[in-house]
């Protein structure tokens, strides 16, 4: 088999691949044979069809499944011998198939770039720091309070008020038919929390225990489902009962009832929280550090980006944000963003992604920095710590050999930035909690499957 390679542009190979006479045949002879053994033919026994009655018949068929054959295996030998890596499925010119003669096809490859890397370091960011606000603290002891709050009914007055919790029946209609997910029993709406259709708190309010009330409201142009925005609903409620949160005191009691190991006391739940406050805004700059880093990096090191990398990876971010609709009780389908909008909004974001994930591969290669057995250990037993599962099922679950290369690859994405981080002396804080990066599209392994 010879094969040369020509060189189109940064992105693009050309091979020409030319298999000998002598393979075609041999291919060829061996699928008559085991063609002969089954073919069944009206006036010839079963295995004693003349091999030119079989190539008269079947001809075609053979040299199409023979040439496929030696197609794939050489199209993947050249690669290897020339040391191509192509990220899409190859463009391939078929020859003519001549008796005697060697068989030549071309197959015109997209490929990952060379990235010549200029600049790592000597990058100047501004300054940030962590600034952890009172108030901060205290929305979170408001927020404890309120979770703990129980619901307990009004006393002597029956008239819905601003603050109560309101017990509700309703139905919502649009053109008298039902509208879908528009009917709840006993349903629990704060009057004046703003969690209603605007108009809905302030129709409650004024309603007595047991009273049913029908009204119309126009649903607002945004924040609620296509069908509905714009749309004229009629409710049907009955107001069923009256109730009032009665929050619990923020003291000694209060906090050890929480049960959190270690803290008995307002003063020490609150440095509990102000710790835990400031490691999360340390993890969240750490992270728009790692981000600003990234894009100085892009911006230092310019290189062409393979375009099929950044439809697989577009791909990828729609179906993860139609999984994320679908979570939120929308319908994908009925969303005037369908999969090709999602898909069309997600350009730049991808090719920052797979521009990202390239050069960090480079870095990692030049670098020699490498995820050992001992780190993906160490990943597994903070990854059960942090999940509540233990290190067995996480290991189970990283035995997957996809599983296992994306943790690989996240955690070498990490090992390549906090090298690229001491490198422009931007130390890295302590570690945001949360597995590491999923690898872009680009990342996962090289498995040449990119099939012709």
């Amino acid at each position: 088999m010879k094969t040369t390679v020509e060189v189109n542009d940064a992105l693009h190979r050309t091979l020409t691949v030319e298999i000998p006479w002598n393979m075609l045949q041999e291919e060829l002879e061996r699928e008559y044979q085991e063609l002969a053994k089954k073919a069944a033919l009206p006036g010839f026994r079963k295995g004693k069809v003349p091999h030119g009655v079989l190539k008269q018949r079947y001809g075609r068929q053979v040299n199409d499944e023979v040439l496929a054959r030696l197609i794939q295996d050489s199209y993947e030998a050249a690669l290897v011998q020339n040391k191509v890596y192509p990220v899409a499925k190859p463009e391939l010119t078929r020859g003519e198939l001549k008796e005697g003669e060697p068989y030549t096809y071309v197959a015109r490859v997209e490929v990952r770039p060379e990235i010549e890397l200029k600049q790592l370091s000597g990058f100047t960011f501004a300054e940030k720091k962590v600034e952890l606000q009172a108030e901060a603290v205290e929305h979170e002891l408001e927020h404890l309070r309120d979770g703990r709050a129980i619901l307990k009914p009004v006393e002597g007055r029956e008239e819905a008020q601003k603050g109560d919790t309101a017990i509700l029946d309703y139905r919502a209609t649009r053109d008298g038919k039902p509208v879908r997910g528009g009917e709840r029993q006993d349903h629990p709406l704060q009057l004046g929390g703003g969690n209603a259709v605007p108009g809905f708190e302030e129709a409650v309010l004024g309603m007595k225990v047991g009273q049913h009330k029908e009204f119309e409201l126009v649903f607002p142009a945004e924040g609620v489902a296509p069908d509905l925005a714009g749309q004229t609903v009629r409710f049907h409620v009955e107001l069923k009962a009256l109730k009032q949160r009665e929050v619990p005191a923020l003291d000694d009691e209060f906090v050890r009832d929480l049960g959190e190991e270690g803290v008995s006391t307002v003063a020490e739940l609150e440095a509990k929280i102000r710790r835990t406050l400031t490691e999360r805004a340390e993890a969240q700059l750490r992270r728009e550090r790692r981000d600003e880093l990234i894009d100085k990096l892009i911006e230092a090191n310019p290189f062409p980006v393979p375009p099929a990398l950044v439809e697989r990876q577009q791909d990828a971010m729609a179906r993860e944000m139609q999984t994320f609709l679908s979570m939120q009780g929308l319908d994908p389908k009925e969303l005037s963003q369908g999969f090709e909008r999602l898909k069309k909004d997600m350009a730049g974001r991808a090719e920052r992604e797979v521009k990202a994930a390239l050069l960090l591969a480079a870095v990692a290669a030049r670098e020699k920095i490498e995820v050992s057995d001992e780190d993906l250990g160490k990943h597994i037993q903070e990854r059960a710590a942090r999940s509540g599962q233990n290190a067995a099922q996480v290991r189970a679950y990283l035995d997957e050999p996809e599983h296992r290369e994306e943790a690989r690859l996240g955690l070498r994405r990490e090992k390549v930035l906090d090298h690229l981080m001491k490198l422009s002396n931007m130390e890295p804080a302590a570690a945001a909690a949360g597995a590491p990066a999923t690898p872009a599209a680009d990342e996962a392994p090289e498995a040449r499957g990119d099939k012709a």
